[in-house]
């Protein structure tokens, strides 16, 4: 876990920005072969370049640290991870919107690395197999990822190709991304170094959730990031405000509920993670909850509209604030509160960015809000949530997972269909789209 750390950020250092930027300027020339060709060879030299220099500190380094110096094989297949990275590709595929492509390589490799993992991993010393098993997975996966890339593009060196234009929008990135990786790792090290191990445990268990509902609702706005930037290349800002209205109607759709059902059932949430010992985290967790809402906005403002329109800049500022608002907060609440405290500073953190990229991102959000859904939304969502309430004394489980199952069923049930009552044009587009 350690080398894995190690070799993700220093991943995320020699992809400088392009595992976000890469996805936009692929969208925009991905209809035309040779223009396609130009911008891909151009990023994936800068990406190798940086690969490179970073290895080299890496094993410089190495050299003055005993904990890494002490694992070489480790230290070589975290190299190695590094070196390899640009390969990996997945900014041209999402720029694409190759998705199903993707997501075929990875369950059928992950599938592989699973059965070699039960085969050959045996006792504790078996580690650095273990390690090798993820290293053919990525290498694998990379070679696959070139070969099929050649049919879209072509691997014959240009001679035209520049580098300077990309250098800008990609710092703004990359520092948005080490903003983000701050603020969203800082409370975790801050409250081991304030209020000890014990509390970093019950800090994760709290955050947890967050996280796994977090991936759900933004994923909606990372799969849309190409679409947008491809609108926007193509000046076609009449589609680009319609897909916004449709996305911004099915993320308030998804993460109204969610935030409303969590901060219910947080409890049994807690148990369900980490048992009775963990139960003091569920304070901490329904603070943490509405920041599903929080950031599936930032979500929209930043990967739907700042990043596909050229405003990186704007969207650094705003990560950039929260990570530094965080960071403030962390220092003044954690001594006190404890994980109240990291979940508080987290909380208002994230309002802090999505308030600075509403600022920028107003004229597009404008007309793109459909107030009377959202309307619908929350007032389902309460409806549900009483109802829930009302009748939680008829069922109740010993076992977290039975109660979270029939909750969730009666309050998604009933939040579905008041939705459907109302006639609500987002929910019936959802069910046609599942048809």
């Amino acid at each position: 876990s350690f080398f894995t750390s190690i070799s993700s950020y220093w991943t995320l250092v020699a992809s400088l920005g392009i595992s976000t930027y890469g996805i936009r300027a692929i969208a925009k020339v991905r209809n035309d072969k040779n223009k396609l060709t130009k911008v891909f060879q151009e990023l994936l030299l800068v990406n190798l370049f940086m690969a490179i220099i970073v290895s080299v500190l890496l094993l410089l380094l190495a050299m003055g640290i005993e904990q890494l110096r002490s694992e070489m094989a480790l230290l070589v297949i975290t190299c190695v991870t590094v070196l390899a990275s640009p390969f990996s590709l997945p900014w041209f595929y999402s720029g694409r919107e190759e998705y199903s492509y993707i997501t075929k390589r990875s369950m059928y490799l992950k599938f592989i690395s699973l059965i070699l993992t039960f085969l050959l991993v045996k006792k504790p010393n078996d580690y650095i197999v273990y390690a090798s098993i993820t290293l053919f997975s990525i290498l694998s996966s990379n070679i696959l990822n070139i070969l099929q890339s050649r049919k879209f593009i072509s691997f014959k060196l240009r001679n035209d190709l520049k580098f300077k234009h990309h250098l800008k929008p990609m710092w703004y990135l990359f520092a948005s991304l080490l903003a983000v990786n701050v603020y969203t790792n800082l409370d975790t090290v801050m409250l081991g170094f304030i209020s000890g191990n014990s509390a970093v445990g019950l800090y994760s268990v709290a955050t947890k959730v967050k996280w796994i509902l977090l991936s759900l609702v933004t994923s909606i706005s990372t799969v849309l990031l190409p679409r947008f930037s491809f609108y926007i290349s193509q000046k076609d800002i009449s589609k680009f405000r319609e897909v916004l209205r449709e996305s911004i109607s099915v993320i308030f759709l998804i993460s109204i509920p969610l935030t409303v059902f969590f901060l219910i059932e947080a409890r049994d949430s807690i148990l369900l993670l980490g048992g009775n010992k963990y139960l003091d985290a569920t304070l901490t967790m329904q603070v943490l909850m509405p920041i599903l809402l929080i950031s599936g906005f930032s979500n929209i403002t930043g990967n739907q509209i700042l990043i596909p329109t050229g405003r990186e800049k704007y969207f650094m500022l705003a990560v950039s604030s929260g990570a530094f608002v965080n960071l403030i907060l962390n220092f003044l609440l954690m001594p006190k509160y404890g994980i109240l405290g990291g979940g508080l500073a987290t909380l208002f953190a994230e309002i802090t960015q999505m308030v600075i990229q509403v600022k920028y991102s107003i004229d597009f959000l404008q007309k793109s809000i459909s107030v009377s859904s959202i309307f619908k939304f929350i007032i389902s969502a309460i409806i549900s949530a009483l109802i829930l309430l009302l009748t939680r004394s008829l069922f109740i489980y010993k076992d977290a997972l039975i109660q979270l199952t029939v909750s969730g069923l009666l309050f998604f049930l009933i939040y579905v269909s008041l939705l459907l009552l109302l006639r609500d044009k987002t929910i019936k587009n959802v069910f046609g789209n599942l048809k």
